[in-house]
């Protein structure tokens, strides 16, 4: 049996009408998942920011993600809910009887409220990211990570990673990182109120340890991050905090000031070779009289993008020679955050 011209027009109608339908089923489906694809996307990126808190150039690049992602979803809304406009015009054209359109009265019933529900909570989230990417942004100075002053890879380094590094240092002790250190002060500098100067502080774990047993802490660090997390961490401890740094150590020096003992924890490899006779001398000039200087050498590779030269032992030694100065050698450990290329040499320095 032939079909007629109108039961051909009747079936391909009906295919359309069919295809048409289950298409925009299908597009409505993907609209009500695109909350979830928000939440999914900016919880795990906001996580992702906690996770490597201190790190602010990757901070920046996931805020920035959650950011323009949220945005992208309210592009993505429109779009589709364009399409779907399309498909509901084309079935109420070919169905009017069989057609619910569902218009209400009130706000919340009137035509694309759920669209525009949708791209209001993705906005505001896109914001929300935004404003964090601004406080993170605030919390550190960038004109010294894309301006270092006199090409300082060291400073733009501990401004970036504040925050991470703070967790590593100060889960060691002093007694376990300077044993030599801890063992003169509380011996042969028993029952003295020390003058000290922690030059390179960090995070100000060891000024913190002397601040605690009640002497006079001077801490210099150049870093403004590090300034910010030691002073936070260590917030009613009686420390002097300077923004200063070697070789000339000149607000220091503008003092007028001597100590009885100075501390250099992790710095000397910092200082650029042709600057460690001159730090050795501003650092010794300001001893007092039986006053003591300690140190550690970091022997292991260079890391120019760190700002750390390669230091040697025996390198010092000339150094401290050419100064007349007396040179103790203390204990020699390995790296205690477990870096097993890293050795420290713990030095202590008297002036003649």
């Amino acid at each position: 049996m032939s079909l007629t011209g109108e039961q051909i027009e009747h079936d391909l109608r009906q295919a359309a009408f069919t295809q048409n339908h289950l298409a925009f089923r299908s597009l409505n489906q993907q609209m009500w998942q695109i909350p979830l694809i928000a939440m999914t996307l900016t919880g795990g990126l906001w996580f992702g920011v906690l996770r490597v808190e201190g790190q602010l150039f990757f901070q920046t690049a996931l805020l920035t993600l959650a950011a323009l992602g949220n945005l992208s979803l309210v592009v993505v809304l429109q779009r589709l809910r364009f399409v779907m406009g399309e498909y509901l015009a084309w079935l109420e054209s070919n169905y009017p009887p069989g057609f619910v359109k569902a218009e209400g009265n009130g706000w919340c019933n009137r035509p694309h409220v759920v669209r525009t529900a949708f791209q209001g909570m993705l906005c505001f989230t896109a914001v929300i990211s935004i404003g964090l990417l601004a406080m993170t942004l605030k919390k550190v100075d960038l004109r010294s990570i894309f301006e270092p002053d006199d090409g300082d890879a060291a400073a733009a380094y501990y401004e970036r990673h504040a925050t991470h590094l703070a967790d590593g240092y100060e889960a060691l002790t002093v007694e376990a990182a300077h044993p030599s250190l801890a063992r003169i002060v509380e011996t042969e500098f028993a029952g003295r109120t020390l003058r000290v100067l922690d030059v390179g502080a960090g995070t100000g774990r060891d000024a913190a340890w002397f601040a605690g047993r009640g002497h006079e802490v001077v801490a210099v660090e150049p870093s403004r991050a590090m300034r910010t997390v030691a002073k936070r961490l260590h917030a009613g401890l009686a420390i002097d905090w300077l923004d200063d740094k070697l070789p000339a150590l000149s607000q220091v020096h503008a003092r007028g000031e001597k100590f009885d003992l100075i501390v250099l924890s992790a710095v000397w490899m910092h200082v650029r070779p042709e600057d460690r006779q001159n730090a050795l001398q501003s650092l010794t000039s300001l001893l007092d009289s039986g006053g003591m200087l300690y140190l550690t050498l970091r022997l292991g590779p260079a890391e120019p993008e760190r700002g750390i030269f390669k230091v040697s032992l025996d390198g010092f030694k000339k150094d401290t020679a050419a100064l007349n100065l007396q040179t103790e050698e203390l204990e020699t450990q390995v790296d205690l955050l477990g870096r097993s290329h890293i050795q420290w040499q713990a030095l202590r320095i008297g002036v003649p």
